[in-house]
């Protein structure tokens, strides 16, 4: 896919305009809290090198014990990094010999249990961003193929089978694998 090159003033900016290039061929629209988290989600782990060293599992499993206050924060981590990864790096889950949808159930699991322990203006961010998590996922999927290679299909047969992901439904359908009409039916009924 052929993408021009989007210079902005800032580094917010600069995010905030790839994410609307994305929701633009993705289709979808973010209301401004979403986008902004995301924007800033974005700008916080882009510099990080060690992003998600460690088993997501065993990083929440880790915030049980932890006071309240810490555990939000390390549960907010663990829900943006799994995010990024699903979006943005993909591969690494390969690498790691799991299947991207690993990091969606782990970040949804993560938000959602933010959303279940903190005041209600901000537990209705968290609950929408667990709601709205692969839709996220896709965007950040799209941006990441401004630069880099689609998934594999079979990864995009795993994530949409694993998801419903509208992203990877649509490379499926653009791939080589032949798509049965039941699934094209089961994919129009979402």
């Amino acid at each position: 896919m052929a993408h021009k090159l989007i210079l902005e003033q800032t580094e917010v900016a600069q995010w905030h305009s790839l994410i609307k290039e994305a929701e633009e061929q993705c289709n979808c629209h973010l209301d401004e809290s979403m986008e902004s988290y995301l924007v800033f989600t974005l700008m916080r782990f882009m510099k990080d090198q060690d992003l998600a060293t460690q088993a997501m599992a065993l990083e929440y499993l880790r915030t049980h014990g932890l006071p309240k206050s810490m555990r939000i924060e390390h549960l907010r981590d663990i829900g943006d990094q799994c995010l990024l990864l699903s979006g943005l790096y993909p591969q690494r889950a390969e690498k790691r010999l799991v299947r991207v949808s690993y990091y969606v159930n782990m970040g949804r699991s993560a938000y959602h249990h933010i959303s279940d322990n903190v005041q209600k203006s901000v537990a209705d961010l968290y609950r929408q961003l667990a709601e709205a998590f692969v839709t996220l996922m896709d965007l950040l999927q799209t941006i990441r193929e401004f630069s880099s290679p689609a998934l594999q299909p079979i990864q995009s047969l795993e994530l949409w089978s694993d998801t419903g992901s509208a992203g990877a439904f649509d490379r499926l359908a653009g791939s080589v694998i032949p798509l049965h009409e039941s699934l094209i039916d089961t994919r129009t009924r979402q």
